[in-house]
């Protein structure tokens, strides 16, 4: 049986083909060890549990906290300010969307899988370039209270 693309390209075809594929894939899956605890949590879940307000910019949802390092997934509308942490490292894996970091005067373009390491007093601030919420899974060290973000100028 040969499948007829019509007035459809190839690559129209190929992009369906993908987008069907990553559509009936299974969702993605945090598992965190705590201890002897172990905490699961499917991404997708967690965003529905957790939405970004029609008014909200940025949500930050903490997934949990170990003795070292704290988790969180965070949702970005449109872009963050200009930034930094006096005493946090971060480490940051996009799971959704796609945008931008700029880390220093550096621009370094991120998609879902792209993983990025911000350390503590860099000037950093993301853009999101997705036409719906972009979102990061995100590890501090030392754990994250939501207090040390230091709005800065640009670099």
């Amino acid at each position: 049986m040969a499948i007829r693309l019509g007035r459809f390209s190839s690559r129209t075809f190929g992009f369906f083909a993908l987008s069907v594929f990553f559509a009936c894939s299974p969702a993605s899956q945090i598992s965190l060890q705590y201890g002897t605890e172990l905490k699961q949590a499917e991404v997708n879940k967690v965003l529905a549990e957790n939405p970004l307000g029609a008014s909200e910019n940025i949500k930050i949802t903490t997934l949990g906290q170990g003795q070292g390092v704290s988790h969180h997934l965070v949702q970005v509308r449109d872009r963050e300010k200009p930034h930094i942490h006096k005493i946090h490292d971060g480490t940051v894996v996009m799971v959704k969307g796609r945008g931008y970091l700029m880390l220093e005067n550096r621009r370094i373009d991120l998609s879902v899988g792209d993983i990025v390491y911000i350390p503590r007093n860099a000037v950093h601030y993301f853009v999101n370039t997705a036409g719906e919420p972009s979102v990061a899974f995100v590890v501090f060290y030392p754990p994250f209270d939501g207090k040390d973000t230091v709005p800065v100028e640009k670099p």
